[in-house]
């Protein structure tokens, strides 16, 4: 299939749920040359994004838009979740719709198997996972045959999971990275360790100094140089247009000691992944996340 592939720096929604400062923030992204913006069901904004996107001059063809199914949505109700998101994204198909989480290998692999008949029926142009183990990665394709097209992981210099990224790159599964700079500010809530360090981010500080970039853009940067996509989210406009100036180079020296800074586990992550389960009910499972524009 020639379809549109993923474009290395993308526009991220989560939390953007008030309209003007939405609009601001993708109109903004939109003009400075972002062209994938990234939801989920969950994300409570796809409605928001279908009317802000319905008023652009850019054509359907030239978005790479993508969503993610809610986790609720995968015993029962991943296929009419994903028609509701079409509706309220005001499209006939999207370029990209993930499972949002891992949860038990069946619930994984029922969902998955309705994402590929999406597929087939050309209502998606690619599926993929999140937050996703190499374990639960390998279920998938071993039942089904089908690769997923990438894995979105939290990623930041201390949130890395190494195993997973190399094991995603030698399968030829594209990696997006999420949360990248969220631990310089503050510890990211589903990795309590994930603080930076005061001596860490003085470091840090020093680079953006010396390369006269934000933290923004020098932690994206590293990220890219990873061979990660990034979604960075802003509702500033100003940061919306810087996160996607990534036009500068940084020293070998300077990455790897962000490198450094790295102190997840494989195991870690295993444990993170697992704990995701615990938070869906079979009550959840059974309602599921259904909704025509916004839920309250």
């Amino acid at each position: 299939m020639n379809e549109k592939q993923l474009p290395q720096i993308g526009f991220g929604t989560w939390l953007l749920t008030d309209f003007p400062t939405l609009e601001k923030a993708i109109e903004t992204a939109l003009h400075t040359g972002y062209r994938h913006i990234d939801t989920a069901q969950v994300y409570n904004n796809e409605y928001d994004i279908g009317e802000i996107l319905a008023k652009q001059s850019i054509s359907r063809d030239e978005l790479f838009l993508t969503t993610k199914v809610a986790p609720q949505n995968y015993l029962n109700f991943t296929r009419q979740s994903v028609e509701e998101s079409l509706t309220r994204l005001q499209t006939d198909y999207l370029d990209l719709v993930l499972l949002h989480a891992e949860l038990s290998p069946e619930l994984n692999l029922t969902a998955y198997q309705e994402l590929i008949n999406l597929q087939k029926e050309g209502k998606i142009k690619h599926i993929g996972v999140s937050n996703f183990s190499i374990a639960g990665i390998e279920h998938l394709v071993q039942k089904t045959g089908v690769k997923p097209y990438c894995n979105q992981i939290v990623c930041s210099p201390t949130t890395r999971p190494i195993e997973l990224e190399d094991y995603c790159l030698d399968h030829d599964i594209l990696l997006v990275g999420y949360s990248i700079i969220k631990p310089y500010f503050s510890p990211n809530p589903f990795y309590p360790e994930s603080a930076l360090s005061t001596e860490e981010k003085a470091k840090l500080d020093e680079m953006c100094a010396k390369y006269d970039i934000n933290i923004g853009q020098l932690l994206n940067y590293w990220a890219v140089s990873h061979n990660y996509h990034i979604i960075p989210k802003s509702s500033n406009p100003a940061r919306v247009e810087e996160n996607f100036a990534l036009d500068f180079s940084i020293d070998r020296e300077d990455l790897e000691t962000i490198d450094q800074m790295n102190r997840f586990t494989a195991k870690e992550y295993q444990e993170q992944v697992a704990s995701w389960e615990d938070r869906i009910t079979p009550e959840a499972l059974e309602t599921g996340l259904l909704y025509k524009k916004h839920f309250k």
